[in-house]
């Protein structure tokens, strides 16, 4: 029984409640986000989940976004895009754990006009943008499979969608993210023993 509890990480009721709330969050700024084609605040958030409870709840948080999202959306649906996008998503989460867990540091009660604060931001934006071009990439290379046009004809037809997707990530990570980091930390529910 020890050696599975090991293996198998066990999630808490806050976790639990956590990704739950986030799930519904992020769906419903989606929707609401719909008209501004590839511009969410989702990768960030499920970056800033991940950062904050850890890989696990950040992965499970990508996957279910896109399981409800890419599911009622009113662009259609498709099973590999959809899967690939639940994959592509949950990158977010892990980065995001392995973020905080290796040494990308985000100070903690900084002011805007601290150094510190700019100098996260940017290695956050970096990140964002980074992950987004990986994301982008897997995703048209599996749109384009899906479809059943050539992958180099995919990618050129998804640049722009592509830019816009990085560029407003870039834009959101580099503003947003130490910020929400930081509400994240001040917002965690304590353990009632």
């Amino acid at each position: 029984m020890t050696a599975r509890k090991a293996i198998i990480p066990q999630l808490t009721t806050k976790d639990t409640s956590f990704i739950i709330v986030m799930t519904a969050l992020i769906v419903g700024l989606n929707y609401l986000m719909l008209p501004l084609v590839n511009v969410k605040l989702m990768d960030l958030l499920v970056f800033v989940t991940g950062y904050s409870m850890g890989g696990l709840v950040g992965v499970l948080v990508g996957s279910l976004v896109w399981l409800v999202y890419g599911t009622l959306n009113p662009y259609g649906f498709s099973l590999p895009i959809l899967v690939a996008t639940c994959v592509g998503e949950s990158l977010y989460g892990f980065v995001g754990g392995l973020c905080a867990v290796s040494g990308l540091e985000v100070p903690r009660r900084i002011s805007v006009g601290d150094e510190r604060f700019w100098a996260s931001n940017i290695k956050l934006g970096v990140v964002g943008f980074l992950l987004t071009f990986l994301y982008d990439l897997f995703t048209n290379v599996v749109s384009g499979l899906a479809a059943g046009i050539p992958i180099t004809v995919a990618l050129i037809m998804g640049i722009p969608f592509m830019i816009a997707h990085q560029v407003s990530n870039l834009v959101f990570f580099t503003l947003g993210g130490t910020i929400l980091i930081n509400t994240f930390r001040n917002f965690t529910v304590k353990e009632v023993t």
